[in-house]
């Protein structure tokens, strides 16, 4: 059996964007049942409520009073866990155990780095959740959905997960939205590398007027875009800065 530590990560590449979800990280090994301990018959089980232990990079079946967390569902993928599991243990033959520490730290608690994704946590601009505390996140999730229509208002890009879901991420970090002023890129055509600046900095290459399906919904004043990696989303553009020539 294979623990996976705190997180589903992202897949896939999206304007401006990024990547990943949903592989867990830091693989290690878990224990079988330690049936030593219990009753002959009791025998531990995987099973919703079962109390387990981490030593190093075991986990066991132990009795509550000796256990580190415990077991709020067993599920045939981690992304089914409840939203407040701090990690995952596979058991093999498509089965997952979705554990909650007994005490904290709480990895899978909004915003605090592992567990399931959902809205409160930041994601890292190349796989993975990060700590919100931490700083170094490209974006902050407002909702996690089957199809980015059904992304909440506010929604200013859906980052699509390997799961088949998207997570609709806010403006906060450094996800660019309307508004937004922003240095050249390093690479012409790339929008993945956007980074946002103040309007009034001599740093300032372009204003973002918007974020559509193709060049011809750009609004009026807009001078140039850059195609999204994925290809089906444009950032439009205006030029603020001493340069006003499109990538």
């Amino acid at each position: 059996m294979t623990t996976y530590g705190l997180r589903p990560q992202i897949a896939g590449i999206t304007a401006g964007v990024v990547i990943a979800l949903v592989v867990g990280v830091g693989a290690v090994v878990a224990a079988g049942r330690e049936t030593a301990t219990a009753p002959a018959s009791s025998p531990l089980a995987w099973a919703d409520g079962a109390c387990v232990r981490r030593t190093g990079a075991r986990v066991g079946l132990v009795l509550c009073d000796r256990a580190t967390g415990q077991v709020n569902r067993i599920a045939e993928h981690p992304p089914q866990c409840p939203a407040d599991t701090d990690e995952f243990v596979s058991l093999g033959s498509g089965r997952t155990a979705c554990v909650r520490n007994v005490d904290g730290p709480h990895p899978g608690d909004p915003g605090s780095g592992g567990g399931v994704l959902r809205a409160g946590d930041c994601v890292a601009i190349r796989g993975g959740e990060r700590p919100c505390a931490a700083g170094d996140w490209y974006g902050r999730v407002t909702s996690v959905t089957d199809t980015a229509r059904q992304c909440p208002l506010g929604t200013v890009e859906a980052l699509p997960l390997r799961g088949g879901q998207v997570a609709c991420l806010g403006k906060e970090g450094r996800v660019v939205a309307t508004g937004d002023c922003v240095e050249r890129p390093t690479l012409p055509t790339s929008t993945r590398l956007l980074v946002k600046v103040a309007c009034t900095s001599d740093r300032a290459w372009a204003k973002v007027t918007g974020r559509v399906e193709s060049p011809s919904r750009c609004v009026e004043g807009s001078d140039h875009y850059l195609h999204s990696l994925r290809g089906t989303e444009v950032i439009c553009l205006s030029g603020v800065g001493v340069t006003r020539s499109g990538p």
